[in-house]
């Protein structure tokens, strides 16, 4: 394939390494396609975003890691005051019922140290503290011996358990891990799609440059053309219609010279902003016309595609995450019940040391909730109908989604493994149409041909090299869409992978 490039490598240089060259003002750069795009997967700010979105998801799953970790509290009140008026009731001896008024000042303190974890096999929680309060009423004198007093759980054992059935921790350890997971594959794919958007812009440049070069070359051509011609006018060798022909063209040459020349710069400035680069640089390509000869196999693309796409552990995940709010909508629907249980030991104590003194009082609790809805007009049913409905969605658009995504594939990698073919024939075509254009220049030049078949010839060339640029951007689009789709690089034979650690310190 090699030997069809041949007029296209008198055109562009061939080069693997990046070169810069410094002058007053501006940095002129010279970049591969390998190096446009390892560049813009380093410093493009989309890249910058994926990076920062991927840390957002990795700090997430350290949430909930910490989830199923014990964890360790202190919780204080240092300082309440209260003064108010407050109503006593009693009853005398008589069996009377009174009421007065007595004012208050109170100050306290509360300190509590708690150790608590869930329970991730039952969805429970539990939670082993230690408790501590003062209690100071200024409202009686000081001489008074309950004026303070200290009161304390040096011992607190909890336990709290649902009992609907209903284990929210289960499922959070069956989509968090996926969902993590997925931000990984996803990252892979932000940065397949960096570097499709960089290849796409080296191409949109590339193929500017190209067509400056052609039309400084055509400018040139028609413009010594159009000096024979005159020439040849003069001594009445052709005819005026022909002349103003060839002038005509020399025009439409200088005029299509100033567009290219706007836009290649257009191209260069949102190549440049794409990179990242704030600075003044002037970007050349260069372009190497030979790509890689290696075809895909469908099946292992769809197989590499199944279990290493993002889109796909996200079908899972989704379905999941239906499966959880239809449990979780069941579990709701008629009786529910909650039960806890605690047990510990307090004390209380005008004085600090006696707050702590042996013996202890037990402190025990039981406590089972029941919650049975009498008339709820049917919300808690409509809830779980929702939820199952959804449920059922979910699967139908995952079937869907993923007859869809194989289709996807199969075409994708139909049109990849045809474009080396195309791009082999727009080759071909390119070396003729120079081949061509030459010929007819030279009759021209000789006076044995007509201006008319040298317009063609011209036109023919200029559209033969825009063809075969473009069928080599479409390879080369097509290959990064294969990457992207499987997260496999064919012409390595390697998956693709990322320094997850790294990304993460940085």
């Amino acid at each position: 394939m090699k030997s069809l490039y041949i007029s296209f490598v008198g055109v562009i240089l061939l080069s693997g390494s990046i070169v810069a060259q410094e002058t007053e003002t501006v940095h002129k750069l010279y970049f591969t396609l390998e190096d446009v795009v390892e560049l813009a997967k380093e410093q493009s700010p989309q890249a910058i975003m994926a990076r920062h979105q991927f840390r957002a998801s990795y700090f997430s799953f350290m949430d909930y890691k910490a989830t199923f970790l014990p964890k360790l509290t202190l919780t204080t009140n240092p300082t309440n005051w209260d003064r108010s008026i407050r109503t006593i009731e009693s009853v005398d001896s008589d069996g009377n019922f009174q009421t007065r008024e007595v004012r208050s000042e109170i100050f306290s303190s509360t300190a509590g140290l708690a150790l608590s974890q869930n329970v991730g096999l039952t969805g429970g929680f539990v939670s082993l503290g230690s408790d501590f309060s003062r209690r100071e009423n200024f409202s009686l004198g000081t001489d008074e011996p309950n004026r303070t007093q200290f009161t304390t759980n040096p011992i607190r054992l909890s336990f709290s358990q649902p009992l609907n059935g209903y284990n929210q921790f289960r499922w959070l350890k069956q989509i968090e891990p996926l969902r993590f997971e997925e931000a990984k594959q996803r990252y892979i794919v932000q940065m397949e799609n960096v570097s499709m958007r960089a290849a796409e812009l080296f191409f949109q440049l590339a193929i500017e440059q190209v067509n400056l070069n052609m039309r400084e070359t055509n400018f040139k051509n028609t413009e010594e053309i159009f000096r024979i011609s005159l020439g040849r006018f003069e001594l009445g060798g052709i005819a005026e219609d022909a002349l103003l022909q060839v002038q005509l063209r020399h025009m439409q040459a200088e005029a299509s010279l100033n567009r290219a020349m706007i836009d290649i710069q257009a191209r260069r400035n949102q190549l440049r902003s794409f990179l990242g680069f704030r600075d003044n640089v002037d970007i050349e390509l260069i372009v190497n016309p030979v790509v890689p000869d290696f075809k895909v196999s469908y099946d292992e693309a769809i197989n590499l595609a199944l279990t290493r796409s993002p889109d796909i552990i996200a079908q899972s995940r989704q379905l999941l995450e239906a499966e959880r709010n239809a449990a979780q909508a069941r579990s709701q629907r008629g009786i529910t019940m909650q039960f806890d249980a605690s047990y510990g030991m307090n004390q209380t104590g005008n004085k600090f040391g006696d707050a702590y003194a042996m013996p202890y009082d037990s402190r025990e609790g039981v406590n089972v909730r029941i919650n049975i809805p009498i008339l709820d007009w049917n919300q808690a049913r409509n809830r779980q109908r929702n939820a199952q409905s959804i449920l059922e969605i979910t699967e139908v658009q995952i079937q869907q989604d993923e007859t869809d995504f194989r289709q996807d594939v199969f075409l994708q990698v139909m049109r990849f493994n045809m474009q080396e073919n195309q791009l082999r024939i727009a080759a071909i075509a390119d070396t003729i149409a120079q081949r061509g254009y030459d010929i007819s220049l030279a009759r021209y030049m000789l006076g044995r041909g007509n201006i008319t078949e040298l317009n063609i010839a011209d036109t023919d060339k200029d559209r033969a090299r825009m063809d075969f640029m473009n069928e080599l951007s479409t390879f080369w689009r097509y290959y990064y869409i294969i990457r992207r789709y499987t997260l496999f690089d064919f012409n390595n034979n390697t998956e693709l992978e990322e320094d997850f650690d790294s990304i993460i310190d940085n």
